[in-house]
């Protein structure tokens, strides 16, 4: 039967949006691991640490065929693959992906983790690539397919020194009472083309008087850097992702740099510089205005998104239609990760009143409530951001949230469809403008506000 599942996952990669060659790509049967679907037992995987009496070969069904189920049962556990060789079973000059299918029971206790580990010529250990985690925070979950890719163009590259690589999935806790149960079915590792824009460079830098930002193709062509007057504000770092992403109920997220569950699919792309088109763009330009304009797809929707850097200011905005009504748990618009050392932060709700507050990194969501405006401010650099709301459709239930996460960022999002279904063919607009500023602690709520009464009077 795996044979035959083999065969529909390329209807089901195409009809989830996915190229027909992504499709090919990630088929089972061409995979380069020899018994990614465990019809041979555990031939070709290994314990590191545990051993068979933690793990079940069980019948899947006429559908799937013998899985495998990993229950730790209160100690750790690894299965993995045997070395996979640089130079032997894959090339170093190109790109992989790996993916799987798993199912989640939950978690009781512990954190679980499909990842690959790269070793040296000794069999050090030199770094552990994660691709879909897991905790007691997470819920069950039926069969998923999930993903990763490592190799050039991706955002994983292998370190120095790497003489193999093996696919892991594991249990751990740190008194190794790991407690939980994961299934794992339909291994692969297939080398793959990333997809790159022709003509297009893999990433764009962009001065724009005292704005410096960094468009990024491995998120697809979103902003991965804000830098006012030489100071960092918004992360350069991957996996902190901006743009707009959505998370569909028992898949996950798609969209921008989530690339773990598929791809967001771009149809057009074009870059305007003081007022003209760039057909083929240096990976460095000084302008005066900068326009970004995408169109692109997220399984059943369509988003036109476009970001102008001009005058000291980011705008932001995205158009999206769904082809048809798809529920989902909640879309994220404007991400935004502000670094950690961002201090406070304020807001003016529709009402005219106002919420501040310190960050402190408590991991709640700050604000969390619709605003006309909002903005954060580091004390250590006396600068900050003003976030204003332009746009948004009538009658949304919308909000803004801060997510305080310690030691990585303060990161803005503009929130839609909590729980939601979003109707078909109705256009949904959203706009917002991004003002950097420099003002002493004293005064930022001043300078802040001045900023935000500008916008609203223009």
């Amino acid at each position: 039967m795996k044979r035959v599942l083999s065969a529909l996952y390329a209807v089901l990669l195409i009809t989830a949006g996915m190229p027909p060659s992504g499709a090919e790509e990630l088929s089972p049967s061409a995979s380069l691991l020899g018994n990614g679907g465990f019809e041979k037992g555990l031939e070709g995987w290994v314990f590191r640490p545990g051993d068979a009496s933690q793990v079940a070969l069980v019948d899947g069904g006429s559908d799937r065929g013998q899985i495998l189920e990993l229950n730790p049962d209160g100690r750790l556990l690894g299965v993995e693959t045997s070395h996979v060789i640089l130079g032997e079973q894959i090339d170093p000059a190109k790109a992989y992906k790996v993916q799987a299918d798993l199912k989640s029971e939950g978690l009781q206790r512990g954190i679980f983790a499909f990842s690959m580990y790269c070793f040296d010529a000794e069999g050090k250990t030199l770094k552990q690539i994660s691709f879909y985690p897991l905790n007691t925070k997470s819920s069950a979950h039926d069969w998923r397919q999930v993903r990763g890719s490592f190799g050039p163009g991706t955002s994983n590259l292998l370190p120095e020194g790497t003489h193999s690589i093996r696919i892991r999935f594991s249990f751990y806790e740190d008194n190794a009472n790991c407690q939980g149960q994961v299934s794992v079915d339909n291994v692969v590792l297939k080398s793959f083309d990333p997809p790159r824009r022709e003509g297009w460079p893999k990433e764009i830098t962009a001065d724009v008087g005292d704005l410096q930002v960094r468009f990024e193709s491995r998120s697809f062509w979103t902003l991965y850097r804000i830098d006012y007057k030489q100071t960092r504000l918004g992360l350069d770092r991957w996996g902190s992702h901006y743009g707009s992403v959505i998370k569909f109920p028992g898949v996950g997220f798609i969209g921008s740099g989530h690339t773990e569950n598929e791809d967001e699919q771009i149809l057009e792309l074009s870059l305007w510089v003081d007022g003209n088109p760039v057909q083929d763009p240096p990976p460095a330009l000084k302008a005066e205005k900068v326009r970004l304009l995408k169109k692109s797809r997220i399984r059943d929707f369509l988003l036109t998104t476009e970001i102008e850097i001009q005058d000291n200011q980011i705008v932001e905005d995205v158009r999206l239609i769904a082809e048809k009504e798809t529920p989902v748990d909640l879309i994220y618009h404007f991400m935004h990760p502000w670094t950690v050392t961002a201090t406070d932060f304020l807001a003016e709700l529709p009402d005219g009143s106002r919420v501040e507050g310190a960050f402190e990194g408590n991991r709640g969501q700050r604000i969390d409530q619709a605003v006309r405006w909002s903005a954060i401010y580091d004390a250590s650099t006396d600068k900050g951001v003003v976030t204003y709301v332009v746009d948004v459709p009538e009658g949304d239930d919308w909000r803004t949230r801060y997510w305080d996460l310690p030691d990585r960022y303060r990161k803005h999002y503009f929130t839609t469809f909590l729980n939601r279904s979003v109707p078909a063919d109705k256009e949904f607009h959203y706009r917002v403008r991004n003002i950097p500023f420099q003002a002493d602690a004293k005064l930022w709520h001043k300078v802040a506000t001045q900023l935000a009464e500008q916008i609203k009077d223009n």
